[in-house]
C-alpha cells in the first residue's frame, strides 16, 4: 500500500489533558503513514490554548491552533479541517479527545476507502472501556423516530441493535447508515466537496447531515468489523452541559435536520416542537417532585 497523508483533527474545549494524552498516544505508535494532527481548541475559558501550544509545540506534524469563539462542534471540527488543506491529506480524520485506537488500523480504513467505489464515511467498531462493543443503531433516524425519541415506551418497541456481521460483498465490511461521531473517517477532497460539517447545529446530530449529503450524492457509510477503537463516552460533555441543556441541543439538531432535508418542514418541526415541550415539562415536573419529597 502506498503511503497516504491522514489529517487529523482534534477538537478541545477545556478537557486539555485528555487532549494532550491522546495526541502523544498517537505519535508514540508507528504509522505507515503521515499523520498531521491539527488540534483545535474551541475558545475554551480556562488555560487550554496555552497549556496545549506550550506541551505540544516541538512535537513533529502537531499544529496547536484556537478558535475565536466556541461555535460549536461543527465550526469549531470544520475550523480544523480547512488548516489541513494546506498539508494536501488524502484523508480526514475527526476524533474526539477521549477514545484511544491503534495507528495501525489506518491500512485497513484506507484499503476499505480505496476498495469500495462508493464509499463516504468509514470507522471501526466502537468499543466501551470494558471491552464491550457499542451495538447502537447507525441509522439516519427517520421522522418517526425524531417524534418518538421523546417518550419512553415507543424507542424501546421500535429499538434494534446493531448486529456485527458483515452485510456487503466486501470481507468483514457492515453497511450502516451513519458511522458514529467519535470517530469519522473520510476522503479529504470528498468531505470538502459537501462542505465538511453542517453548521446548522451546535451540538449533536452532525453524523446524521454528513451521512445524509453523501447518501444524496450516493456515497454510502461503512463500519470495518476488523479493527476498532475504546470510546471513553462524553466526558467532557457531560462535565460541560447539564443534562436539561443537552436535551435541547439534542432536540434543535433534530428541528435543523427536519428544515433541511424532510417533506413539510414547518408542519414537522411543529410536532417536533410539541414533542420537546412536553417531555421537558415532564422531566421538570419529575424533578421538582423528586426535589420535593427529598429525594
Amino acid at each position: 500500500m502506498m503511503t497516504r497523508t491522514i489529517g487529523v483533527v482534534i477538537l478541545n474545549y477545556k478537557s486539555y489533558k485528555d487532549t494532550e494524552n491522546l495526541v502523544k498516544d498517537l505519535v508514540s505508535q508507528k504509522c505507515n503513514h503521515n499523520i498531521i494532527i491539527q488540534v483545535v481548541d474551541n475558545a475554551s475559558p480556562n488555560e487550554s490554548y496555552e497549556y496545549l501550544s506550550i506541551k505540544l509545540k516541538d512535537t513533529p506534524n502537531v499544529y496547536v491552533n484556537a478558535n475565536s469563539d466556541n461555535s460549536g462542534y461543527a465550526r469549531g471540527n470544520n475550523f480544523g479541517l480547512r488548516l489541513l488543506k494546506k498539508h494536501s491529506p488524502h484523508y480526514a480524520l475527526v476524533i474526539n479527545n477521549d477514545i484511544r485506537f491503534d495507528v495501525s488500523i489506518f491500512d485497513r480504513l484506507i484499503d476499505v476507502c480505496e476498495s469500495i467505489d462508493n464509499v463516504g464515511a468509514v470507522a471501526p467498531v466502537q468499543y466501551f472501556p470494558n471491552g464491550e462493543p457499542d451495538k447502537q443503531r447507525l441509522a439516519i433516524p427517520t421522522f418517526w423516530d425524531d417524534v418518538t425519541a421523546y417518550t419512553y415506551i415507543f424507542p424501546k418497541m421500535r429499538s434494534t441493535q446493531l448486529t456485527l456481521t458483515e452485510n456487503t460483498a466486501y470481507k468483514g465490511v457492515l453497511q450502516v447508515g451513519i458511522v458514529p461521531g467519535s470517530f469519522t473517517f473520510i476522503d479529504y477532497k470528498l468531505f470538502e466537496s459537501v462542505g465538511f460539517f453542517s453548521e446548522d447545529t451546535f451540538l449533536f446530530c452532525e453524523e446524521r447531515f454528513l451521512a445524509r449529503k453523501l447518501r444524496d450524492i450516493g456515497r454510502l457509510s461503512y463500519i470495518v468489523l476488523d479493527c476498532g477503537f475504546v470510546h471513553h463516552h462524553s466526558k467532557t460533555i457531560n462535565n460541560e452541559i447539564q443534562i436539561m441543556r443537552q436535551f435541547r441541543l439534542l432536540h434543535n439538531g433534530r428541528v435543523a435536520y427536519t428544515k433541511c432535508f424532510r417533506h413539510y418542514p414547518k408542519l414537522k418541526v411543529a410536532l417536533l416542537n410539541i414533542m420537546f415541550l412536553y417531555q421537558y415539562t415532564r422531566i421538570k415536573a419529575i424533578k421538582a417532585v423528586k426535589k420535593l419529597l427529598g429525594r
